[in-house]
């Protein structure tokens, strides 16, 4: 025997579904992870550099300039597609640009390679956590040195443009009484780097008068901050 079955009119039951779907909490969308490292062939970012060296020999010095990291052709190496990123610098806006190196990057489902002069290494894994630490010397035979996720959904402002959603990779980050190592790497949804800083100094230690107040005998500094990328209208 078949039992009756309430029918409601087709009004009622849209206003009911509507009724529903508003009781869901509303939530905005998180990035794709690999969007945080785009790859294609056309794709360029410049980025202005500011370098300080330091010597027991000489007088400090600080040079800014430009870099251009630029994506060129693609090639299938192993059934991997994979892309050669052109890296060229010069001195100011009317200068030339000298290339410097050429390196080949690759994007899988789970982590970001770079190669240069037959040196392979780990610029960020997928997923993305804070929990996430990995070696970026995994494929060479150099020193373990690991890199962890920040990831706080940080808003980031660089030259008057803001990035939200911004992840920092975090390396060897060491403040002492003898010295200071910092590595820094701050990356943007379907941007790319917009940020990255390796310090590497040393403290006066030659009398008690200087030691612990951080004065810088020897090392670098190197900060760069984006100043433009196709990725950006």
């Amino acid at each position: 025997m078949l039992k009756n079955c309430r029918r409601y009119p087709l009004p009622v039951f849209l206003i009911v579904l509507a009724l529903l779907n508003g009781c869901q909490p509303a939530t905005d969308p998180l990035p794709d992870d690999s969007a945080y490292f785009p790859l294609q062939t056309g794709d360029y970012w410049i980025y202005q550099v500011t370098q300080e060296a330091y010597s027991l020999t000489s007088p400090a010095t600080t040079r800014v300039f430009q870099v251009q990291q630029k994506v060129g052709s693609s090639f299938v190496r192993n059934g991997q597609l994979v892309y050669q990123v052109e890296e060229s610098a010069r001195n100011s806006d009317q200068a030339d640009w000298q290339v410097s190196t050429v390196r080949t990057v690759y994007k899988t489902l789970s982590e970001v390679v770079s190669q240069e002069t037959n040196v392979p290494t780990v610029n960020l894994v997928f997923p993305i956590s804070a929990a996430t630490t990995w070696n970026v010397n995994t494929y060479n035979a150099r020193p373990d040195t690991l890199l962890r996720y920040q990831y706080e959904s940080r808003s980031l402002t660089l030259n008057k443009r803001s990035f939200d959603n911004v992840i920092s990779v975090i390396g060897p980050n060491d403040s002492t009484l003898i010295g200071l190592n910092k590595y820094v790497r701050m990356y943007a949804p379907n941007v790319g780097l917009v940020y990255r800083e390796n310090t590497a100094l040393a403290y006066c230690q030659a009398t008690p008068d200087c030691i612990g107040k951080g004065i810088i005998t020897s090392g670098s500094r190197q900060k760069w901050t984006l100043l433009s990328t196709n990725r950006l209208p």
